[in-house]
């Protein structure tokens, strides 16, 4: 495969992801290729050859909604787009067809041989909807298909819709790094503009660094279920004790009134046994409640009748103790209104005007009286100044007043329990005086319990507890089993790790005198990335000064970014591919206009427009600038390479060229043949617009 081994993409460092070419197929047929190989890549070239449609190549292929190739020849010439990738042990190529604005080209290859590219390779049989290509080319990286923690959650959504699942379009945020975002001041990641493509991509970070997988997930679900089960049935349990209270205040009333008029003075079945077993109690008062058992000499009545009067005059007397402290409180709530309305018409004077008082005999002026009038305006003023300042209190006395009402409630409803309890006594007494029937009495209280009993319907607790134990005991293993993923631990961690290696990769790159040593610190929790003082003072990277700053910062976190991954191995999904795009461009940027036939005829012109400006910075201090970062960006892939087995491809389109590097390193082989002076991405190379 053109410029790139298998042995490129060991199965020990993670989803190994390289770019070999990267084409344009014009309408006459022609391939245009752009050879990348592993490790760091360098397309040189004047202004207006293509460069910068190389990363707009790459996004639009890799799925983009929208294509976004500068317009010009290139996209005038290019019939198809298409970039071949290899994916750990998988060669494949995508495609896109301008034409074919809402599908992509997919194909699996054994081993991807450019001779074999042409025109008709790209049948339609291998073009599929957008949605699908993304999807299918996202199963190369990502096995999940379920992300929501909550199914609450998604069953408030429209149709029940599941979250969004992770796209491949959200890789691009960490590996595309465009002119107008690599030395930017206010965003760092692509696509992080739009809110929501950037809440996903945070939110699925945890995905993207192995964090969690499917398992975690459906876990997520099911504590949730369990959950939601154990607290229905606590509910259910409490709403049985309400229940069973209800029962209670029911059937006791009727119940005594029934054993008193029986002439009873021990319960033969007791209240709590009545409530429990219902159907039992009915069949064992069946048996007691006969005329044969009726106790007629027994005064269980008139105790009854004492009882239940005595209980009436506390509730009474209570009853007016609540109703005082309800008018005492509602007083209060009108005076501390009144008071507030007072306070809002209350000024004390601003000025006081004290005639000369003056001796009658000796004509001597005194000021005892002006002293005296000053002492009383400053006593006004304050006292003004504290009755404006006083706290109302009409809150607390209305949550008072709400509280003594609720009491009332309930006083009132007992009161009105006992005096029907009462006058049922008094109507059975009655009833009797009258020489009714007391077996008929009786006879009609036992209907009236029964029916009572009829309509009990208590839950088995003892049921209800056993469910509850086991649903918690699942709950426990499922909650120990998700502890395992720590997400928050692992974001911090990952944090921590590439804070380290930012420290040590930025202590290379020429940042300002004030920022040095630079101390960047990045979270993967919030995406921020800010510069520490030894003051501990964070520095965001909007209020970091000049341009040089902001690329470093830039091309630190990304290096740092991508070594972090490199080192997760397996369990990282994002692919190790990074495009910097003019990242030279803080340096000289009269090279937008780079029409020179070689880039050192280019440097001059560039020495001439500084002088012309009175720019005092050093053509040269930018070129040493200039080598130092691709230096580092080279010395960087050779040290991952040879301390992981594999290294990140980086692909830096820019103007620069001829460059020494500090490590020794051939500038000629990053290039690679990808020079574009006297041509560019479609030969010869036309003066094209709106690319640099």
């Amino acid at each position: 495969m053109s410029g790139l081994s298998r042995n490129d993409c060991p199965g020990n460092a993670g989803i190994g992801v390289r770019i070999a070419p990267e084409y344009a197929i014009d309408k006459q047929g022609l391939k245009h290729p752009v050879n990348f190989q592993a490790g760091l890549n360098v397309v040189t070239g004047k202004s207006s050859t293509g460069k910068s449609a190389l990363i707009e190549i790459f996004d639009y292929c890799f799925g983009s909604n929208e294509n976004t190739i500068p317009k010009g020849v290139i996209t005038n010439s290019a019939a198809i787009y298409y970039v071949a990738l290899a994916v750990n042990e998988q060669d494949m190529v995508i495609a896109r067809d301008p034409n074919l604005a809402t599908k992509a080209f997919f194909r699996r290859v054994d081993a991807f041989d450019s001779e074999e590219i042409d025109r008709e390779y790209f049948s339609s049989s291998y073009f599929r909807p957008l949605n699908e290509f993304k999807k299918h080319l996202r199963d190369f990286f990502l096995d999940i298909d379920d992300v929501d923690e909550s199914l609450a959650a998604r069953a408030n959504r429209k149709f029940n819709q599941k979250a969004p699942t992770p796209s491949v379009r959200s890789f691009t945020s960490f590996m595309l790094q465009h002119q107008n975002l690599v030395a930017n001041k206010h965003a760092l990641f692509y696509r992080f503009d739009e809110k929501e493509k950037r809440d996903q991509a945070i939110e699925h970070t945890k995905i993207f660094l192995g964090l969690v997988d499917q398992k975690f997930f459906h876990l997520s679900q099911e504590k949730e279920r369990l959950s939601t089960d154990v607290k229905r049935l606590e509910r259910q349990k409490e709403t049985n004790k309400r229940t069973a209270e209800n029962y209670k205040q029911k059937v006791a009333p009727v119940l005594s009134q029934l054993y008193a008029l029986m002439g009873f003075n021990d319960e033969p079945i007791s209240l709590t046994k009545v409530l429990q077993h219902p159907q039992d109690a009915k069949d064992q008062l069946d048996s007691i409640i006969v005329a044969e058992k009726i106790v007629h000499s027994s005064d269980a009545m008139t105790q009854r009748y004492e009882q239940l009067k005595l209980a009436r005059n506390q509730k009474t007397s209570e009853l007016r103790k609540l109703q005082r402290q309800a008018a005492s409180i509602n007083k209060h709530i009108q005076e501390e209104e009144l008071f507030v309305e007072n306070v809002k018409r209350f000024n004390s004077p601003q000025h006081v005007h004290i005639s000369a008082m003056v001796c009658p005999f000796c004509h001597t002026e005194k000021d005892n009286l002006r002293q005296s009038a000053e002492r009383l305006q400053q006593a006004i003023t304050k006292v003004s100044g504290n009755l404006a300042q006083a706290r109302p209190m009409k809150a607390k006395f209305q949550s008072s007043l709400i509280e003594v009402q609720r009491d009332t409630e309930i006083v009132s409803k007992l009161l009105t329990d006992l005096n029907q309890q009462i006058a049922e006594i008094e109507k059975v007494n009655q009833q009797l005086a009258e020489q009714k029937n007391l077996y008929e009495s009786i006879i009609m209280q036992k209907a009236k319990l029964f029916a009572l009993l009829d309509t009990l319907n208590m839950a088995d607790d003892a049921e209800l507890d056993r469910e509850i134990k086991e649903l918690k005991r699942e709950l426990k293993k499922i909650t120990d089993a998700l502890k395992e993923y720590d997400v928050q631990k692992g974001l911090a961690a990952a944090s921590v790790k590439v804070n380290e290696y930012m420290a040590s990769i930025g202590s290379h790159f020429e940042f300002e005198t004030s920022y040095k040593p630079i101390n960047l610190h990045f979270s993967f929790e919030t995406f921020d990335l800010y510069h520490l003082t030894p003051e501990n003072e964070k520095i965001y990277l909007r209020s970091m000064g000049s341009g040089a700053n902001w690329l470093y910062c830039h091309v630190t976190l990304f290096l740092a970014l991508h070594k972090y991954f490199v080192e997760l191995g397996e369990k990282c999904a994002i692919p190790s591919v990074l495009f910097l795009d003019q990242p030279t461009q803080v340096y000289f940027p009269n090279f937008n206009r780079d029409n020179s036939a070689t880039f050192e005829e280019q440097k001059k012109q560039e020495a001439e427009q500084r002088k012309i400006h009175s720019v005092d910075q050093n053509i040269d201090e930018d070129i040493k600038a200039v080598e130092n970062l691709f230096s580092q960006l080279s010395i960087y892939c050779n040290d991952l390479q040879l301390s992981n087995g594999f290294s990140p491809q980086i692909i830096v389109t820019d103007h620069a060229d001829n460059l020494t590097l500090s490590n020794g390193f051939d500038f000629e082989a990053l290039v690679n043949g990808n020079r574009w002076r006297t041509r560019g991405l479609i030969v010869p190379a036309p003066e094209l617009q709106g690319d640099s």
